[in-house]
């Protein structure tokens, strides 16, 4: 998969998304692929699982529409080839301008397991077309937007002769060494 950012300005023609299938039928077993990874710079991307399932081509693909529910994947690094996990939305609607607007989504509304998670067709499709979407607008998973990096607040304790304002359950306020308030924090004070 290559990334590289595509102006949406280019018209896609019928004799381009004809090369385009020509192209990729010779890629092999790629579920997931742009029109860059068959040297065009076109905004056009592709999920084909196989078997049954219908290759859908997407041109001009925008996402118009992502719920604010996120889910955490894991995905390959193509530069490093190392998985990292990333955030991704879990249903997304897409304007593309040769089939309108496709929705993508979970088959499931909840997982049981990790296996079941990773085993969801519907939730793998919207993945895969959010990362093909990032690749032609030049995203890839290190960046800041989709890498997974989960914020740990902790609350942070004042040093023992750092000053601290305290209030007393009556309202009044003192400055004091933390190591004075910590025994005045048991009786109903409250560091301000």
């Amino acid at each position: 998969m290559i990334i590289k950012k595509i102006p949406f300005d280019k018209e896609v023609t019928q004799e381009n998304i004809t090369n385009y299938k020509e192209l990729t039928s010779k890629l092999g077993n790629a579920v997931g692929y742009t029109a860059l990874d068959v040297g065009l710079e076109l905004p056009i991307v592709s999920i084909n699982f196989g078997g049954d399932y219908e290759e859908l081509v997407l041109v001009n693909p925008v996402i118009s529409e992502a719920s604010e529910e996120l889910v955490v994947y894991y995905e390959r690094d193509i530069r490093k080839a190392k998985v990292r996990k990333t955030v991704r939305h879990q249903k997304i609607k897409v304007n593309t301008s040769n089939l309108g607007i496709v929705e993508f989504e979970p088959s499931k509304s909840q997982w049981k397991t990790q296996d079941d998670y990773m085993s969801d067709e519907g939730l793998f499709e919207c993945i895969l077309a959010q990362r093909l979407i990032d690749c032609i607008n030049g995203i890839d998973v290190t960046d800041k937007i989709r890498a997974y990096n989960p914020q740990i607040a902790k609350e942070k304790t004042p040093g023992r002769n750092q000053r601290v304002m305290v209030k007393s359950p009556e309202g009044e306020m003192e400055f004091i060494k933390y190591k004075k308030a910590v025994t005045l924090l048991e009786r109903g004070y409250e560091i301000v």
